[in-house]
This record gives C-alpha cells, structure tokens and sequence, in this order.
C-alpha cells in the first residue's frame, strides 16, 4: 500500500471512531444545586431512591394524595435532613422535591451549613435579595434557600422549581 493510500485509511479510522463515539448518549448533568449525602448526590426532580437508601430508616414519615398528580406527596424526616417527594402515580416512581438541612453535619456542596456566617454563604454564593431573612439563589431547574437570622445561617432549603 502506498503513503497515501494509508494516509487516507488512517483517517477513515479516525473519522469512524470520532463518529462511533459521538454516538453514544452522554449522561446528562443535573441542572441545579445538588445535594450530596454519603456520597450520594441528590438533583432536584431526580429519583429519590438512592438518597432514601443510603440515609436509612426515616424518623418520621407522611404520605398524602397529590394536588398536582395522580401520585402521591411525601415527607421523610431523617436526623440531619427532611425529604419530600412527589409521585406522578400512587405505586409511581418517587422525585425530589426539596430537601431542608437539619443539622449541622451537613452542608451544601459550596461548604455552607447550619451556624455558618452569612459572610461565609455571599463569599461562596453572591449576593441575593434579602426577603425578611431568606436569601434564595435559583440554578437550572432548583432553587437554594438560605435562611438568616443574627448573621448566622439558621436554615436550608433545596426547592424544585
């Protein structure tokens, strides 16, 4: 075979492989803020299951007919957070629909938590309207709630939007 020839098959080769490759459907990114818990990373719409798995039995749950489906609202109380979900039928799927921090022992992925400064959430999040105390930033499809009193982050909310 001749340079060129092989020239030629060499980018086809690698023409092929670009083409194969662009083919196979990415993951997705969450588009949001994302709550991680034991390293579990939790999207706002995303399916519950995992975070519900890896933070064990709840302290307290309820269950109720959903206003906006044909499912099912729920709320899960564990010791450092409280889940709700949504379901778009009774035995459906459940997706989250906000996530409230309890604790201290757990943080945003940016570090903030329970009794951090309100310096500490505008040095890692900006500054945002202040509507008596609660400070919200909205990313993609969520919205993150910060609550303030006496310069000290009292509480925490992921919320879907």
């Amino acid at each position: 075979m001749d340079c060129m020839k092989k020239k030629i098959l060499g980018f086809v080769i690698a023409l092929a492989v670009l083409v194969s490759a662009a083919a196979v459907p990415a993951q997705a990114a969450p588009k949001g803020y994302i709550f991680k818990y034991k390293k579990v990373s939790a999207a706002m719409h995303g399916k519950a299951a995992a975070l519900m798995k890896k933070a064990g039995k709840p302290v307290s749950q309820k269950r109720s007919k959903s206003c906006a489906y044909d499912g099912l609202d729920s709320t899960y109380v564990y010791k450092d957070f409280i889940l709700t979900t949504y379901s778009h039928s009774v035995k459906g799927e459940q997706y989250i629909n906000s996530i409230t921090l309890r604790t201290d022992k757990v943080a945003t992925r940016e570090g903030i938590k329970i009794g951090s400064s309100y310096n500490a959430v505008v040095k890692k999040y900006g500054k945002a309207k202040d509507n008596l105390g609660v400070y919200t930033y909205a990313k993609g499809n969520s919205k993150l709630q910060i609550e303030v009193t006496d310069d000290e982050v009292t509480k925490i909310t992921y919320v879907a939007k």
